[in-house]
């Protein structure tokens, strides 16, 4: 008899354990991580290259030595692109970056892809980088 027990005990430990292991294996393929890029700049200009976009995605984050927060690089169309500093508006904290936009997890403010305000406590936009489009490349000017 208690050798039954147990062995249904174990079954329906396994049984929750794979159901639970798909719904997390769901959840994390939704949170397939963003391009990070790694630019170089020079008299403020970061270039970037276009082949660094992929088909899956129209956004990607920017690395930067020179400056404390990150860029979130943004594909309108072929040539159109925005530049937004990864910084919040309300307290100065770095943002994360979604598909669909940017979040601040220590208050919960959260903005659109071009930098504006969706969800308060945040009142004012985020900083946008002038870009430019050269034959091959992204430029963002950090200094704009």
């Amino acid at each position: 008899m208690q050798n039954r027990r147990d062995f249904i005990k174990q079954s329906c430990t396994l049984c929750v354990g794979l159901v639970g292991l798909g719904a997390l294996a769901t959840q994390l393929s939704s949170c397939a991580p963003l391009p990070v890029l790694k630019g170089e700049s020079k008299d403020g200009i970061i270039t970037v290259p276009i082949i660094s976009f992929t088909e899956k995605s129209n956004v990607m984050i920017v690395r930067n030595a020179q400056l404390d927060f990150d860029i979130a690089l943004v594909k309108n169309s072929d040539s159109d692109y925005t530049a937004l500093l990864m910084k919040c508006t309300h307290q100065d904290n770095p943002l994360s970056l979604t598909k669909n936009g940017l979040y601040c997890a220590s208050h919960g403010s959260a903005f659109d892809l071009k930098g504006n305000v969706t969800q308060e406590p945040a009142l004012t936009p985020l900083k946008k980088f002038t870009t430019e489009i050269t034959n091959s490349s992204i430029l963002i000017n950090t200094k704009s």
